[in-house]
């Protein structure tokens, strides 16, 4: 996508560098990036903390569990010094790439100076690690913020006074952030592997992370009126087009991880094959003017020598467009098998027998990569029905237009991969009954219809199904919000539970009656989460709540003295005050307090004789405490917990991991790999009970615990799952990444291997 900047827009950078408004604006965002990303850092000192403790609990290795350990210290305890440090290398950071950005624009035409070599060292090992992992890291993250990236590189252009994103220049971006977080990690890290161990941990949260607040410049630099409109109609592919995708399977993984060759397709390598073949059909003449139909003339076809022009090449041409169209309209009305190939039939036509050899070429090449698509096992049938009825309409854009081969930006090319990310939607079944269909299916027959020479049908077309697309996923908009809601509030749930346990738990830690230990651990923790929800841990509610249990306690105690047995006298209303307060909150039974309520009355009547009454239950042990706080500490494989509730109309099923081992352990790690790699957008398809799959797009990650929720167009059900939970689900080949590939662009790279192995 190529941004033009019409004449009556005045540059941003025109006043000069000290009053520029475009580097005020950028200086802006900058100052919003630093602060939004010190806060997040600044929040994740905890969980780093936690998976610290957990690499170290998960090896054997001695030396490797103290560097754990003793990290993990040093998190604990110097975190505001890191955090302060990302401030300020951030900052500093910034300001440089953008001040070199701005010298870079300005004088774009310095001579190259001859650097002097006297300085030059060997790098030690340990740095090259380093700076491996911050190119590894801040390549993963411009890929996790693609789509952000996209609009924001743009903008920071614009406000930088370029034409083009220039690659490097965008104090905003990726490697900016890892460089400043790499600095920062020098303030715990006493070697280079301690700052490699730290910025691991960093990494995936801020994979998590940094979108959304991408997301925030972007709609800032929107509000100032910098490319407001700009707007990318489809993700990039993930998976470049090479040859065909392989599935090989990962050591320790069943699921298949898709390899592709990194080299790009080249457009001009199908014309090379073009040139080629033409030369091969006129015993070794290039191809000239003389041998096109958008040259001097056309060529009658013939088996070897060269190309002789025909009679009457103005009048074969007529002819032979003019029976593409009656086909065109003809395979309209017709039905039958959806994957005959119509071009084969063209092919063997009177009418083609008289085109010029590039022509026949062509006409050869759109046919064998319809066999391509037909022959494409993802490609469901229904999908394959329009793209049949495609066939003419395509043969003829290739006739008119030889540029369609080399240009990615062609409307007829970037039309058929738009059928692609629709079709990703359904899977092997699509419902024709679907919106998404519908809308493709009226396309498609417009472009039959209407279709002649001028290719802007298809850019039409492919205009009117962007503003479709978006048009439903605002829709869905409410359900992704409605969702929201209740993962965060579960969220929030599941929080404050695991804060009243802790406390709970350790109060059980002392010896105390069966009575107590059962009233703590069954009715006060619900009651203790309810208080959690609604105030912080220093607030008076949660101190009186939690110091109820040390009254309570304290009230069943024999009383010996006089003061002791006043003081319980006077406490007594207060308390069980305290007790029905709690006990409202979780909407306790009559008969289940009666019974508690009766056989402590019996307690305190003891208590007040000097007696102590009941035999203390054994209190939870050290080691019992951490097993119950750390579930995932142990070795086994743990289990999917699923859960379903509706709420307001919207089903929502939630899914976790329970009582499993870190999710780092090597036969997870790959797995969590490309859970971490997930963007919003990105598909996933989920294997049910039965046996069936659905597909389901990724519309929300939770920034508190990392939460995906996906969703559907077709209901009102979400799922929320734990990025721990996908990624067993996928090792056990229960879920699978849907990569959204181009089927054309698949099927052209098909036809140039082929060709070229001829």
């Amino acid at each position: 996508m190529r941004i033009s900047t019409p004449n009556n827009v005045v540059s941003l950078n025109g006043l000069g560098r000290e009053r520029s408004p475009g580097r005020r604006i950028l200086g802006e965002c900058r100052d919003q990036l630093v602060e939004s990303l010190s806060t997040w850092l600044r929040d994740i000192a905890a969980p780093v903390a936690e998976e610290l403790f957990h690499l170290a609990d998960s090896t054997r290795e001695r030396i490797k569990q103290t560097r754990y350990l003793d990290l993990r210290a040093d998190v604990e305890k110097e975190w505001p010094q890191l955090v302060d440090a990302f401030r300020r290398d951030l900052a500093s950071e910034a300001e440089r790439c953008q001040s070199l950005s701005t010298e870079n624009t300005s004088n774009r035409a310095a001579p190259l100076e001859v650097p002097d070599f006297e300085g030059l060292q060997l790098i030690a090992d340990e740095d090259l690690s380093e700076h491996i992992v911050i190119r590894e890291f801040a390549a993963q993250l411009s890929e996790t913020c693609d789509s952000e990236l996209y609009a924001l590189d743009r903008r920071v252009a614009t406000l930088l006074g370029q034409d083009e994103p220039v690659e490097g220049t965008n104090p905003l971006a990726p490697p900016v952030i890892c460089q400043a977080l790499t600095d920062a990690c020098t303030t715990l890290g006493s070697d280079a592997e301690d700052r490699l161990i730290l910025l691991r941990r960093l990494e995936r949260h801020l994979h998590l992370a940094l979108p959304a607040i991408y997301q925030q410049l972007n709609g800032r630099l929107v509000e100032r009126g910098i490319l407001p409109d700009l707007k990318r109609n489809y993700r990039r592919s993930s998976v470049t087009i090479g040859t065909n995708p392989t599935s090989v399977p990962h050591e320790n993984l069943a699921v298949p991880i898709t390899v592709q060759n990194t080299a790009p397709f080249n457009g001009d390598g199908i014309l090379d094959v073009l040139q080629r073949l033409v030369q091969e059909r006129t015993g070794g003449y290039p191809m000239t003017a003389a041998t096109t139909t958008a040259g001097a003339g056309m060529a009658a076809t013939t088996t070897n020598g060269p190309p002789r022009p025909a009679a009457d090449a103005a009048t074969l041409s007529h002819l032979f467009l003019a029976s593409l169209n009656q086909l065109q309209h003809e395979t309209m009305a017709e039905a039958g098998d959806v994957t005959v190939n119509q071009v084969r039939v063209v092919r063997d036509s009177a009418a083609a027998q008289q085109v010029g050899h590039l022509e026949a070429v062509t006409i050869d090449i759109v046919a064998m990569l319809f066999d391509f698509i037909f022959d494409d096992r993802d490609i469901p049938a229904a999908i394959k029905a329009l793209i049949s009825r495609l066939q003419i309409p395509v043969l003829k854009v290739a006739i008119l237009d030889h540029d369609f081969f080399s240009d990615r930006n062609h409307p007829a090319r970037r039309f058929l991969s738009s059928i692609s990310g629709i079709a990703v939607r359904w899977g092997s079944a699509v419902d024709e009954s679907d919106p998404f269909y519908g809308k493709l299916a009226e396309l498609v027959a417009r472009i039959q219809n209407e279709f002649e020479s001028d290719v802007e049908v298809f850019g039409t077309a492919l205009s009117e199904l962007d503003a479709f697309v978006d048009e439903r996923e605002s829709e869905e908009e409410s359900t992704v919000l409605a969702t929201a809601d209740v993962v965060v509030r579960h969220e929030q749930e599941a929080d404050a539970w695991e804060r009243a346990q802790q406390v709970v738990r350790a109060f059980r830690a002392r010896p105390l009656p069966a009575l107590i230990d059962t009233f703590l651990a069954e009715q006060w923790t619900p009651a203790l989460q309810k208080v959690a929800l609604q105030h912080d841990a220093a607030s008076a509610p949660w101190q009186s709540a939690t110091g109820t249990m040390a009254e309570l306690a304290w009230s069943i105690e024999a009383k010996n003295s006089p003061d002791d047995r006043l003081k319980l006298i006077s406490l007594l209303p207060r308390l069980l005050t305290q007790l029905n307060k709690g006990l409202d909150s979780i909407d306790a039974g009559a008969e289940e307090r009666r019974v508690f309520f009766d056989e402590l009355v019996e307690y305190h009547s003891s208590a007040l004789k000097g007696e102590a009454r009941g035999v203390p239950v054994a209190p939870i042990t050290p080691t019992e405490q951490a097993a119950y706080a750390s579930p995932e500490s142990n070795t086994q494989e743990g289990d999917l917990l699923v859960t379903r509730s509706t709420d307001h109309g919207l089903q929502v099923e939630e899914v976790i991991l329970v009582g499993a081992s870190p999710i780092w352990r090597a036969d997870d790690r790959e797995a969590f790999r490309l859970v971490s790699e997930l963007k919003r957008g990105d598909w996933v398809e989920f294997r049910q009970d039965d046996g069936s799959t659905s597909r389901e797009r990724l519309t929300w990650i939770s920034p508190q615990r990392g939460l995906l929720v996906f969703s559907n167009h077709r209901s009102a059900k979400a799922i929320s799952i734990s990025p721990e939970a996908l990624a067993r689900q996928l090792r056990d080949d229960n879920a699978a990444i849907v990569r959204d590939e181009p089927l054309f662009e698949r099927a052209l790279s098909g036809v140039l291997e082929s060709l070229n192995a001829t």
